[in-house]
């Protein structure tokens, strides 16, 4: 069973698509849950879990971390908690980081580039 100390099972049903807190790695919750302490500021989920069959129909391949329940996406909508959310997901280890000017996306997958940050 997936826990977390910071994430509700509403949050992940608030997402887009709707998913639960089951479909992710306890792996990518605990970094998630460090960086909520590092940061002090909540972290929102936009996105979180989405299925192949999802993201197939959204235009994606079907390979995204999202599937492997090892991404989120984190609403972010001011430059300063854009930095302390980028600051604390770096300091706890996460090493693939894509950002916009509305959310940050970070994922641990290991089946993808690692130290890469990018701009969507």
């Amino acid at each position: 069973m997936i826990k977390a100390k910071y994430f509700s099972e509403k949050e992940f049903i608030n997402c887009v698509p709707p998913c639960s807190l089951q479909d992710m790695k306890q792996s990518t919750i605990d970094k998630l849950d460090m960086t909520r302490e590092r940061a002090g500021i909540p972290l929102v989920l936009n996105s979180a879990y989405r299925s192949v069959e999802h993201e197939k129909k959204q235009g994606r391949d079907g390979k995204s971390a999202h599937t492997l329940g090892m991404a989120v996406d984190i609403r972010c909508n001011t430059d300063s908690n854009r930095f302390s959310i980028i600051n604390a997901l770096i300091a706890v280890g996460f090493t693939r980081i894509g950002i916009t000017k509305t959310y940050i996306h970070v994922d641990n997958s290991t089946s993808h580039s690692q130290n890469v940050t990018w701009l969507y």
